[in-house]
């Protein structure tokens, strides 16, 4: 009966380790699932907030002082893709290079652009530069603002200014 009593309690206590595994298993399995539709949630949050944040930029007008503003709000992003054509020369500046997308709108003549690579953007600094023809952005110009996007997407990467 000694030995009876013994295995029951060995089945019974393999039954309750199963139990706890198969628990913990279903929790993790669940964890992992809200973590994929949280992170899912936050980018399209970011799409969506980036695209509010370059609405103003969509098919406008802006001036040179307003280039200067937006590029350097947008040097440092990863996910920007800033070009300036003021005229005499075009200038690709932060760490996407735009050659890969297309502009948004009816707006495609942006990608005959030579476009630097990431690890040569032009300094933000010669932006005010009126000795550096190719860069100088004027700050009373006027300049065509248009947004460039992922193909077949909505998702804005960049901006693209060109003078008038």
């Amino acid at each position: 009966m000694d030995n009876a009593q013994k295995a029951i309690m060995i089945g019974v206590g393999l039954f309750i380790t199963i139990i706890i595994i198969a628990a913990v298993m279903l929790i993790t399995g669940m964890g992992q699932d809200m973590l994929v539709e949280g992170q899912q949630q936050v980018s399209n949050i970011s799409q969506s907030l980036q695209a509010q944040l370059t609405a103003d930029f969509d098919e406008s007008t802006v001036t040179g002082a307003q280039v200067i503003t937006a590029i350097k709000r947008y040097y440092k992003d990863e996910t920007m893709a800033l070009i300036v054509d003021n005229g005499t020369g075009i200038s690709s500046y932060g760490k996407v290079n735009p050659t890969n997308y297309t502009a948004g709108n009816n707006y495609t003549g942006y990608t005959d652009v030579e476009a630097t690579t990431e690890n040569n953007p032009v300094g933000v600094g010669k932006l005010s530069d009126a000795a550096d023809s190719s860069t100088y952005v004027p700050s009373t110009a006027q300049f065509n603002a248009h947004l460039i996007k992922i193909k077949n997407s909505d998702n804005v990467i960049g901006l693209y200014f060109e003078r008038k």
